[in-house]
């Protein structure tokens, strides 16, 4: 997801921190404003199962999904060999509720090339960053190769004991479309999906919003609404967080 949530316990980060994450194009918003007030109505179902896949270390699994959807168990999946090992130590601490699973998840079953960000790790991906990326976020240019595996969706998904309402959230950096078409008959059985939707190039080969337009609505997915976007300093939509759901599910 494109915001970043207060985890200060309570207190407001300083000026100098706040700048930093403005500078990246990120927002910095109380975790009860987050959850209580964009989730699009998905709090009134009945979700037992939430696949948070590019969970990097599992801030957004453990201040965002766990609060907003109490009762339902949290698979997060993070192929970063930087980021998994802080990812395992949440959910450790979890008490079951999170499950961490060291693999991406794509078209394919292999061991692929990751392009680890260095200073901000979020932007880390199996796609290469393009100059259009690097011009808005100057602070993203270093970056390091790493060997990563990836999975694909419909053929771990039959060892999760996935319960019905199934609430899916993709951000994986341009990947969304290799994950959803890996993953259409485990998606088919879900009730929604949060997908992040880049409108620039951001990545080599980036998904672009009619190709998850297309997948999602061929299985049975309506576009609510968007919960954020971030803004070039020209005022261009760079990318966005995309509501799907289930067509009837909140009927």
């Amino acid at each position: 997801m494109s915001k970043i949530v207060d985890r200060w316990r309570g207190r407001w980060p300083s000026r100098a921190t706040k700048a930093v994450f403005d500078r990246l194009g990120y927002a910095i918003v109380p975790k009860w404003q987050q959850a209580n007030e964009t989730w699009g109505g998905l709090t009134r179902l009945p979700i037992k199962t939430i696949l948070d896949i590019g969970a990097l270390r599992g801030e957004f699994a453990e201040d965002i999904l766990a609060p907003a959807f109490p009762g339902a168990t949290i698979h997060c999946f993070e192929p970063s060999p930087d980021a998994f090992p802080l990812l395992a130590e949440r959910a450790a601490a979890s008490g079951g509720r999170i499950i961490p699973h060291h693999f991406g998840l794509g078209e394919e079953d292999a061991e692929l090339t990751f392009f680890v960000n260095v200073d901000f790790q979020a932007s880390s991906s199996f796609l290469e960053q393009t100059d259009t990326n690097i011009r808005a976020f100057p602070q993203l240019e270093r970056t390091e190769e790493r060997v990563a595996k990836i999975k694909r969706l419909d053929d771990v998904a039959p060892e999760l004991a996935l319960a019905p309402d199934l609430l899916v959230k993709i951000d994986t950096q341009g990947y969304e479309a290799h994950v959803i078409r890996g993953g259409r008959k485990t998606l088919a059985s879900a009730v929604a999906c949060i997908v992040e939707v880049q409108v620039s190039e951001l990545y080599e080969g980036t998904s672009r919003f009619s190709d998850i337009y297309a997948e999602l609505g061929a299985l049975g997915f309506v576009f609510c609404g968007t919960f954020d976007q971030v803004l070039s300093r020209d005022g261009d939509v760079l990318f966005f967080d995309g509501l799907f759901i289930k067509q009837g599910a909140l009927a």
